[in-house]
C-alpha cells in the first residue's frame, strides 16, 4: 500500500473540523509509511497551507467565481459550491492513471452519486459522516457521534459495509492522550477558563462568552481564548481581549491540547472538539452552531457527559454566565462529567482506524462461526462481487431469488459446512466445505473491503481449524490458473500442487491424520 488520497474541505461557512480530522487521521496512517496527499477546493477558509506545513500534497479545485448564479446547485451543494458532478469530475482527473488504495471522502455535499464516478478510480473509498441522511457506495464508514441509533445507517449504504460507529473511533490527535488529566487529584475549583468556538465562529459565540466572563463575580478567573485563522472576528477579539489582563488569545495554534489541559472548565461549541474536550476531561459548556450538532449534543447532556446551552440563537452572554456562576457551585458534578468523558473516549479512534485501513483486523479478534439464515443477503453481496464473479468458474451474475433457495437447501445438508469469519469491524469473509465421502472440497471468498492485507491464509486457517474431524480426511482446493492469490494461500498452508482433470483449473490438496492419544 503506497497512497492514500483525502477528499475534503474548511471554510467560513463550512468551518474547519472536517480538514482538521483528517489531518489527525491522514498522521496517523503517514505514520504507518503511507503517502497522503489531499484535495480541497478553494474556498475563503480552506486551510491548504495549514495542511501543507503539516507535509502533505494539496490539490487545489478551482472555487465557483462569485459571479455565478448558484441557483442551479441543489441544497446539499451549496457548501460545496459546485455540482457534485463537476467535483467528481475534476477529482478523477486528479486521480487518473494513479489508483490510490484508498480514497477517503469527508464532506457534507458528497454521496453515493459522487462516490460511484470515483470508484474505479480506487481500489477502496471510506466515508467520514455524521448525519446519516445520505446514501453512500463505499467499503467503510465512520461516524464517531455519540449514536442511540446501531441502525441509522442500515438502509443507507450497501450490506457489507463496514461501519465505524462511536466515540471510540473519534478522530483525535495523539497530544489530546498525552494530556488527559488526572481528575483523583482534582477539587474542581474553577480558576482557568478554556474558550473555543471552532476555526471561524461566524456567530461572534467567542465575544459573547467574553462577555460574561467580564462580568464582576467571573473576572477573577484566567481565561484562554483560541480563535481560527479564518475568524472574521479577530480585530475585534483581540481589541476586547486587550482590556483586561486576565485574557490570552491565540490564533490558529498546534499545542490546543496543552491550553485544554490548563483549564478548569470550557465554553464551546458541538462537534469535533467535543471529543477534544472530554478525552483531556475538561467539564464544557456547549453552544450547537449547527443542525447536525443537535442531536449529538443534546444526548450527551441528557446523559451527564457535558452541559449544553442551547442553540446559537438561543444563547446571550447571560445564558452563560448563569451556566458558569452554576458549575463553580457544583465541584463535585464537575468530578463526575469529567470522568464520565474519559471513560466515554479514550482518544485512540485515529491510530484504531487508520491501523485497520493498512493492516485489518488482528489475528486475535477474528472469530469463525456458522452461518446462519440471516446470512443470505450478505452471502449474495458477496457472491456477486466483480472480483469473485471473474475468480469463480461460472462467472454470472446470480439472482436473488435462485440465491435464496440454494443457501437454504445449503444450511440443510449435511454435508456441507457455511462458515463466516468476522470480528468487531464486521464480516470478514466465508468458507464453505462440500465433503463427499472424506473429501472436503472448499470455496472461500473475503469481503472486498479486507482485501489485500494478508486476510486469506488466516481466514483459511482457522476454518480448517473448525473443521477438524477425529478421522483422517482430505482437504481440496481448486483455483482458475491465473489466481496467483489463492494459490500462494494454498501453498502457504501446506497444500500439495496435484494433477488437475480439468482445463485451466490448478488443484491442490491437503492430507489431515488426527494425532493419537494417549
Amino acid at each position: 500500500m503506497e497512497l492514500i488520497v483525502i477528499r475534503t474541505d474548511a471554510s467560513q461557512k463550512l468551518g474547519s473540523g472536517h480538514i482538521m480530522r483528517c489531518l489527525t487521521l491522514a498522521e496517523n496512517l503517514r505514520n504507518l509509511g503511507i503517502t497522503i496527499e489531499f484535495i480541497t477546493r478553494n474556498h475563503p477558509g480552506n486551510l491548504s497551507e495549514q495542511v501543507e506545513r503539516k507535509g502533505f500534497k494539496v490539490h487545489s479545485l478551482i472555487n465557483i467565481d462569485k459571479t455565478q448564479s448558484q441557483t442551479n446547485l441543489i441544497k446539499q451543494e451549496k457548501l460545496l459550491g459546485v455540482k457534485q458532478l463537476t467535483d467528481s469530475n475534476a477529482t478523477v482527473q486528479i486521480l487518473a492513471n494513479r489508483r490510490p488504495d484508498w480514497i477517503i471522502v469527508d464532506h457534507y455535499s458528497l454521496d453515493y452519486r459522487w462516490e460511484e464516478k470515483v470508484r474505479p478510480y480506487t481500489k477502496k473509498i471510506m466515508v467520514i459522516d455524521d448525519l446519516a441522511n445520505r446514501k453512500h457506495n463505499c467499503d467503510l464508514l465512520l461516524d464517531q457521534n455519540y449514536i442511540y441509533d446501531q441502525t441509522r445507517y442500515d438502509q443507507l449504504l450497501l450490506t457489507d459495509t463496514i461501519k465505524l460507529l462511536g466515540p471510540k473511533y473519534a478522530l483525535l490527535r495523539k497530544d489530546f492522550i498525552k494530556n488527559r488529566k488526572n481528575h483523583n487529584q482534582n477539587n474542581f475549583i474553577i480558576k482557568n477558563v478554556f474558550v473555543f468556538f471552532g476555526g471561524t465562529d461566524f456567530d461572534n459565540l467567542t465575544i459573547m462568552s467574553l462577555k460574561a466572563l467580564s462580568q464582576p463575580k467571573l473576572k477573577h478567573l484566567s481565561v484562554d481564548v483560541v480563535i481560527g485563522s479564518a475568524n472574521p472576528h479577530k480585530l475585534k477579539l483581540k481589541t476586547e481581549i486587550d482590556k483586561h489582563p486576565n485574557m490570552e488569545l491565540y490564533i490558529q495554534i498546534d499545542n490546543m491540547a496543552e491550553l485544554m489541559a490548563k483549564a478548569d472548565i470550557a465554553i464551546g461549541a458541538g462537534g469535533t472538539t467535543t471529543w477534544e474536550r472530554m478525552v483531556i476531561g475538561i467539564p464544557s459548556i456547549v453552544v450547537t452552531l449547527a443542525d447536525n450538532q443537535v442531536d449529538l449534543t443534546r444526548d450527551l447532556s441528557q446523559d451527564g457527559y457535558i452541559n449544553w446551552i442551547g442553540n446559537a440563537d438561543q444563547v446571550d452572554e447571560w445564558v452563560i454566565y448563569n451556566a458558569l456562576i452554576e458549575a463553580i457551585k457544583n465541584p463535585d458534578q464537575l468530578r463526575e462529567q469529567a470522568c464520565s468523558c474519559q471513560n466515554l473516549v479514550n482518544g485512540k479512534g485515529a491510530q484504531v482506524v487508520a491501523d485497520l485501513l493498512i493492516n485489518g483486523p488482528s489475528a486475535d479478534i477474528l472469530v469463525m462461526r456458522r452461518a446462519k439464515s440471516s446470512d443470505a443477503l450478505l452471502y449474495w453481496c458477496w457472491a456477486n462481487d466483480l472480483t469473485v464473479r471473474e475468480s469463480a468458474f461460472n462467472q454470472k451474475s446470480i439472482k436473488w431469488r435462485g440465491h435464496q433457495i440454494w443457501f437454504e437447501k445449503r444450511l440443510k445438508d449435511v454435508n456441507a459446512i457455511l462458515l463466516i469469519l468476522e470480528c468487531d469491524f464486521g464480516s470478514v469473509g466465508q468458507v464453505r466445505f462440500d465433503r463427499s465421502g472424506s473429501n472436503y472440497k472448499i470455496d472461500y471468498s473475503i469481503a472486498k473491503q479486507f482485501r489485500g492485507i494478508g486476510l486469506g491464509k488466516e481466514m483459511l486457517k482457522k476454518a480448517i481449524d473448525y473443521l477438524q474431524e477425529k478421522h483422517a480426511y482430505t482437504l481440496i482446493g481448486e483455483v482458475k490458473k491465473g489466481n496467483l492469490a489463492s494459490k500462494k494461500i494454498f501453498e502457504e498452508l501446506g497444500f500439495s500442487k496435484i494433477s488437475s482433470p480439468r482445463y485451466g483449473v490448478d488443484l491442490f490438496q491437503l492430507q489431515y491424520v488426527p494425532q493419537l492419544q494417549n
